[in-house]
């Protein structure tokens, strides 16, 4: 799902919930009074429901009767780390070419079935999976599955569109290139994973991009479009009954494969990247560890991100930011799938500041390690509950969240579950993670004025000297 993690959301608490939270006596101690979400008797947690059919194709429905609309996506557990290396690229070139024509539709046509209905049509690709969705009235979600159902399984590749598809896509991938931020955060898959494909471009190399064939999407749909990958899903209000029937209709026909193996987690390198760009005054740092996977712990990652980086009074923040000036912006993410984790810090500032604010780095993070404050602790996960209770309320997040945890752990996504792990997570388990982190050497990327790869190995070096 899409990467980097939900750390550092900042939300007002009281407004993510249906009813009011009542207000607390400064005199209770609110910097470490953990919320309890409350629920109106019309916006109770919605709860999902997972059908499989003969197949394997999972039917996925959330009802949510209080809403107009709905989010309609497929999701297929194929993405870049799936790709041989000479393919690279190949699921995004596809995901692009799926909308470019099937057997009863052009791309005209295709667009403006979305379009008549008012619906965003949309899709994307990631490391460990593919989404189409579209997102309308609820009225609309037999059309909006008919489409997507044609856009997925009937679509044609026509040559010419190929070609004019590939253009479009090297050029976003010349766009990728020329940004300093884009641009760290694709050397830091390689800082972080090497030559696994966990650390290659999800967009592909201008070498393979240019070398993708007709013939690659057509091999790459026989071979991860099947029963056990697809995940066929719906959120909002509509009807479940006739959804299920209409998925069982449409997909009915998806060859089996058998039951999906995970890969293996990817070892962690930790090497150190640099790539200066023509024009570029400021420096782009971003640095990462090894984390619990979300196969691991589902919300441990995303505590320690949100907790050290995840807000103005996160102790990065605002010891980089507020009190030494060292960086305009600075965070922590948690970049998390079924096998492997990872702690993401990404800061940008100037050429001169980048050994300050490295060795600052170093020492929060040590400090982390010796120990939590009780108060960062509550913060934490007060953003991260008011972050599950968000999802739990937007359609195509909540289909997101469910489909991850479906994939991990082969369960459905329940709010109050969730919200419980969460406060069960100890200080000291938090502690013991930053420990292990420490524990290697950080993926260590510089892009932009002053990147040099000297200087991002010392920099490398630096941090790991406590």
């Amino acid at each position: 799902m899409p990467r980097r993690g939900q750390g550092g959301l900042r939300e007002n608490a009281r407004n993510a919930f249906p009813s009011p939270v009542p207000l607390i006596p400064a005199a209770i101690g609110l910097s470490t009074l953990i919320l309890v979400p409350t629920f109106g008797a019309t916006s109770a947690a919605p709860a999902p429901q997972v059908h499989t059919l003969a197949n394997g194709v999972t039917v996925l429905t959330v009802s949510m009767p209080q809403l107009a609309s709905a989010s309609v996506a497929i999701f297929v557990r194929a993405g870049s780390r799936d790709e041989a290396a000479d393919k690279t690229g190949v699921s995004h070139f596809l995901e692009h070419m799926a909308f470019k024509g099937t057997a009863t539709r052009s791309v005209q046509a295709i667009n403006l079935a979305a379009e008549s209905l008012g619906a965003d049509m949309n899709a994307y690709t990631d490391k460990d999976a593919t989404c189409y969705y579209l997102e309308g009235l609820g009225q609309h979600t037999p059309q909006m599955l008919a489409l997507l159902a044609d856009i997925v399984l009937e679509s044609t590749f026509p040559a010419d569109e190929i070609e004019r598809e590939r253009e479009v896509i090297l050029q976003e991938c010349t766009e990728y290139e020329e940004d300093p931020q884009q641009l760290s955060f694709t050397l830091l898959d390689e800082a972080l994973w090497g030559q696994h494909p966990m650390g290659r471009p999800i967009i592909g190399t201008p070498q393979t991009i240019a070398a993708i064939t007709r013939q690659d999407l057509v091999d790459h749909v026989k071979k991860h479009y099947v029963g056990d990958r697809i995940v066929v899903a719906a959120a909002g209000n509509f009807d479940v009954d006739a959804y299920l029937a209409q998925a069982e209709s449409l997909f009915a026909g998806v060859p089996s494969a058998g039951r999906y193996s995970a890969p293996e987690t990817p070892r962690h390198f930790g090497h150190a990247k640099a790539r200066r760009l023509p024009g570029v005054s400021q420096t782009y740092v971003n640095v990462a560890w090894p984390a619990a996977s979300r196969g691991a712990d589902a919300h441990l990652a995303n505590l320690a991100a949100t907790l050290f980086g995840g807000g103005m009074s996160a102790p990065l923040v605002d010891a980089v930011r507020e009190r030494l000036g060292l960086a305009y912006s600075v965070g922590a993410t948690a970049d998390v799938g079924d096998v492997h984790g990872a702690l993401v810090i990404d800061a940008t500032t100037t050429p001169d500041k980048v050994p300050a604010f490295t060795r600052e780095l170093s020492r929060l993070m040590a400090v982390q390690a010796e120990g939590i404050s009780a108060t960062d602790l509550a913060r934490a996960k007060n953003q991260l509950l008011v972050s599950l209770v968000r999802t739990a309320e937007r359609p195509l997040r909540l289909l997101q969240r469910c489909v991850e945890q479906l994939w991990t752990s082969g369960g459905v996504f329940d709010l109050h579950e969730a919200i419980a792990r969460v406060n069960r997570i100890e200080a000291d388990t938090v502690r013991q993670a930053f420990e292990e982190m420490l524990a290697w050497p950080a993926a260590t990327v510089l892009v932009g004025a002053g990147a040099t790869l000297k200087n991002a190995r010392e920099l490398q070096a630096l941090m790991g000297k406590r």
